[in-house]
């Protein structure tokens, strides 16, 4: 087994109130810069499907941990923040190669490759999904394309090649300008995806069960 418990980084930082947090995939924790000892863990976290959420007391640098229920002091602020994994793969690819060797199996990287706002993913038809070719953990779902003046894509935060949070852009009605780390990227519309797709399975005479189907006929592309 691969021991990685010296594993120190590099890792991504992030601001929660003016304090510096690194984000270390392998702890799968935020980890105060001024502060080691002091960690956000995700048991501290509401883990959802595409992020997590925080309440964060800036009084202790930490989690809040008071009830979530009712009027919660002012002090408290409510943060989304993307995957911890997808923030920062290597320390998590670091913990999967000490404790789940044989991992990147489930990963292949023979699949079709589209080019999404400058950077490679590939078409991981099993996970529904844009996958980073640089990133196992960085996905962006078919679910988030859609339809806009005609053309199929997404909005991107080119900052993290995720889509933004819904607080910060409404993708079905957008600022007139954008806000200068977000941009709209094309993306191959259904047919052609699906055109990728079946070039693959035939190649690798195999076919797994296709996404579902969106309400336009592409496969699970548009909302």
């Amino acid at each position: 087994m691969k021991k990685t418990d010296d594993y120190n980084g590099p890792f991504p930082v992030v601001e929660l109130e003016g304090v510096p947090f690194y984000v270390n995939g392998y702890l799968m924790a935020l980890v105060e810069v001024a502060n080691p000892d002091n960690q956000i863990t995700m048991y501290d976290l509401m883990c959802l499907d595409d992020h997590v959420e925080l309440w964060y007391d800036p009084l202790t640098k930490n989690a809040f941990d008071g009830p979530l229920v009712g009027s919660l002091p002012d002090r408290v602020k409510l943060f989304w923040l993307y995957p911890f994994d997808a923030l920062d793969p290597l320390g998590k690819n670091a913990w999967m190669d000490e404790f789940r060797p044989g991992w990147r199996e489930h990963y292949p990287v023979d699949l079709p490759v589209v080019q999404i706002a400058g950077k490679d993913f590939f078409i991981d038809e099993k996970r529904n999904a844009f996958r980073d070719t640089k990133n196992y953990w960085n996905q962006i779902k078919f679910a988030d394309v859609f339809k806009h003046n005609g053309k199929t894509g997404v909005y991107i935060d080119t900052n993290v090649l995720q889509v933004p949070f819904p607080h910060e852009l409404n993708p079905y009605a957008p600022p007139a300008v954008l806000p200068e780390h977000i941009i709209f990227a094309e993306v191959p519309d259904g047919r052609h995806t699906a055109f990728l797709l079946e070039t693959y399975n035939s190649a690798h005479h195999t076919r797994d069960p296709a996404p579902q189907k969106g309400p336009d006929g592409t496969q699970g592309m548009s909302r």
